[in-house]
């Protein structure tokens, strides 16, 4: 029998998306990427000394299928929705990246997704300041509104079989009523109905355009 061709660092990031998909990125061990490939663990550290480069690694590729940058040709404001409603589609597909954001190293493709804003942006207009800025500001609301998304799903799916008629969020609003909380509830019940992403976005799409204005006086 010929022997196995060795793998090379492409077929072991595969094999840990897959394991992710599966298990999630929190289960993810060198032990189980090598069982999925029937190789001993030693081979997976050949390429990867660490977990955290093989995640690393594993996330970058994650960032490369969703292919979030948008054509060139859009209209700055279009282009960085469409990019943001990219990244927020991508993570909730897969929440387990969520918590590991910060604590891995960014790669070549995480700095392309940034080049590319700030140059968007400047081409606007914006000051590369200003541009930085609003990236980390798109970060900040497509990670939160993922995180508030998985977070309301998860509550209620919890009282789905209660029969409630209102959600968790409004049921704890109202636990110490009074006539305020009364008027506002129905306005927080409608809002907890949104997409997440469609609160913070549009707000902050508003904001830079009122920034871009001021940076053109």
């Amino acid at each position: 029998m010929a022997a196995k061709s060795p793998l090379n660092r492409h077929a072991f990031v595969e094999a840990a998306l897959e394991v992710i998909d599966e298990v999630g990125v929190d289960k993810l061990s060198m032990r189980n990427v090598a069982v999925r490939l029937d190789v001993s663990p030693m081979a997976v550290y050949k390429h990867f000394p660490a977990k955290e480069d093989l995640l690393a690694a594993a996330l970058e590729e994650f960032i490369t299928r969703a292919n979030v940058i948008p054509e060139d040709d859009l209209q700055w404001d279009r282009w960085v929705n469409q990019l943001a409603r990219g990244m927020y589609e991508a993570l909730g597909s897969e929440l387990s990246w969520v918590p590991l954001l910060g604590s891995l190293r960014l790669g070549t493709q995480s700095a392309a997704v940034a080049d590319a804003f700030v140059r968007k942006l400047c081409r606007a207009g914006f000051t590369t300041e200003q541009a930085l800025q609003a990236f980390f500001a798109v970060i900040q609301i497509v990670v939160g509104a993922v995180c508030l998304c998985a977070s309301l799903a998860a509550r209620r799916d919890e009282v789905a079989h209660a029969g409630a008629d209102l959600s968790p969020v409004t049921q704890d609003y109202l636990e110490n009523i009074d006539s305020e909380r009364l008027r506002i509830a129905p306005v927080l019940e409608s809002t907890l109905r949104y997409e997440q992403i469609d609160l913070g976005l549009p707000l902050l799409l508003g904001a830079l355009k009122s920034q871009l204005a001021e940076t053109a006086k």
